[in-house]
């Protein structure tokens, strides 16, 4: 019989607590909502390599993380966050959601099978320390309750306007199905502009939600639509309904992850509200305090009969000096991304079984 070497975990972070009305356990956790990760976490004894770990998102039709020990400090956990192509990138927020609440959840996790009830009203409080294995030297912390967790990060904000390079607003809107008239003029500010604090999306403010939800997926998600997006240095559009300010529903099509649409994303949702603050400590309506705590839940994954739910609260925002040589710095945010976590289902593999 194989040995157990590597834990396997299929999860899915950012799920909506309310769905049909009720809200609760049960009906959240059959809902399907929520962004899947599947989360590797490897026995004492396994040593994987950057090849095996590839290896292993390319089992995965999602996002995954594999969590194992910090060599420098045993108190750290070690994340690295994979596309399901097996490329590794420097960050994954749901991921990051995900692992946290399985390190801190694991004894029940395994023993459930992971068929365990979403319940965010747990009184104790876990902090989990871990650092992203692209990032040696940034160590994140995050608060898990229950199966809530809340992660918290010191990151820069970068925005830049969309070089057209033949791939102009109205032609993107077309290939999801929307035109110029769905877009709202008095968010002009965040139109086609790329947003990151981590990877750029480009902010695309539509009218209402019924428009929002009209958009399409784009067809050639593999090959057109990832050309246009390269073309713009972008990995992906970010749809709001800019009609709301704190429960803002949100689409985003993803430039190369292997699917169309992307049921909850929160690196985009960072960004999405670091905008928003920007813009409103640049206003002249008296919100121009960087120390003004902004709270925003984001809603997406509607469309797809797969509800999620991001809170995104902003702390503080340095906006960046005008002497600095990076023009696209906007400043440095304090941000935390806040979700429930449900798990599906648990499994082994031998590391013989990469190979």
């Amino acid at each position: 019989m194989a040995a157990r070497q590597i834990l396997k975990v299929s999860a899915r972070a950012f799920v909506s607590p309310v769905v049909g009305g009720s809200s609760g356990g049960s009906a959240a956790k059959s809902s399907g909502g929520g962004n899947p990760v599947t989360i590797f976490s490897p026995s004492p004894s396994t040593k994987l390599t950057p090849e095996s770990r590839s290896r292993l998102a390319q089992t995965c039709t999602w996002e995954s993380v594999v969590v194992e020990p910090c060599q420098e400090d045993s108190t750290v956990s070690r994340f690295s966050f994979f596309m399901p192509s097996g490329e590794e990138v420097s960050f994954c927020a749901h991921a990051a959601i995900g692992a946290c609440s399985f390190i801190a959840n694991k004894t029940s996790v395994i023993s459930a099978d992971g068929n365990l009830p979403m319940n965010s009203d747990d009184d104790e409080q876990e902090v989990v320390t871990f650092i992203a294995a692209q990032e040696r030297y940034n160590k994140y912390n995050a608060f898990v309750r229950g199966k809530e967790t809340e992660l918290f990060m010191d990151i820069e904000h970068y925005e830049s306007e969309c070089d057209n390079n033949g791939s102009s607003l109205s032609l993107f809107l077309k290939e999801i199905g929307l035109n110029e008239d769905d877009i709202n003029n008095d968010a002009k500010a965040t139109t086609f502009l790329n947003s990151s604090v981590a990877r750029p999306k480009t902010l695309i403010p539509v009218k209402s939600a019924d428009r929002l939800h009209a958009a399409t997926a784009p067809t050639n998600a593999t090959t057109k639509f990832q050309q246009m997006c390269e073309s713009i240095d972008s990995t992906g559009l970010y749809l709001y309904d800019s009609s709301s300010t704190t429960n803002i529903e949100c689409r985003q099509f993803p430039k190369s992850s292997g699917y169309a649409e992307d049921p909850a994303t929160g690196i985009a949702a960072g960004a999405l509200v670091a905008s928003l603050h920007c813009r409103s400590m640049n206003s002249n309506d008296g919100g121009g305090d960087g120390n003004r705590v902004q709270s925003t839940t984001i809603l997406q994954g509607t469309a797809m009969g797969r509800p999620s739910k991001i809170k995104v609260k902003i702390d503080h925002y340095i906006p960046t000096s005008s002497s600095t040589s990076d023009s696209s710095h906007r400043g440095t945010v304090k941000i935390s991304y806040t979700g429930l976590v449900a798990f599906d289902h648990v499994s082994y593999l031998d590391e013989s079984e990469l190979s």
